[in-house]
């Protein structure tokens, strides 16, 4: 019989672990943690809720989104771009949704730019809780915002 506690998880990374940030944050608070606006302009990555689940996202910049794109694996085109406002959607040249989620749509205010998201992997759905992201990618992105499971609304029965 093999205990749950002495199985090993090494992966293939060769560097030490970091641990990782998460700050618990209320998902109808339309203030966004200082924290999570400063990894953002400093050009970080970071986890956070939107209505379907968690994402990972950036400012929608050149650098930063090359980061995304090697944390999720995601490729460029496959990203998605959100804004609080159409103003903000016109700064750049790709297709923008502009949120009403409080979560993104006050880290995309408080930081005025578009961010770019992805899932935590290629052909994922955003995932339903924080946890499930930092199992995927552990300690690649540099913050994760945890508002709980995500609320996704429930499906329509189908006759």
């Amino acid at each position: 019989m093999v205990s749950y506690y002495s199985l090993s998880f090494d992966t293939a990374v060769s560097r030490q672990p970091q641990p990782v940030s998460i700050i618990r944050v209320d998902p109808d608070d339309p203030s966004p943690p200082r924290r999570a606006v400063d990894v953002l302009r400093a050009g970080g990555v970071l986890v956070f809720p939107t209505a379907e689940g968690y994402v990972v996202g950036c400012i929608a910049e050149e650098t930063s989104v090359r980061r995304l794109c090697e944390i999720t694996g995601v490729a460029p085109g496959g990203l998605h771009y959100i804004a609080s406002s159409r103003e903000q959607a016109g700064r750049v040249r790709v297709p923008v949704h502009v949120t009403p989620d409080p979560i993104p749509r006050a880290l995309s205010l408080a930081v005025d730019a578009v961010l770019a998201v992805a899932p935590c992997g290629v052909g994922l759905s955003p995932a339903p809780t924080a946890q499930h992201v930092v199992f995927v990618l552990g300690d690649r992105v540099d913050l994760v915002l945890d508002a709980g499971a995500a609320r996704r609304p429930a499906a329509a029965a189908v006759r």
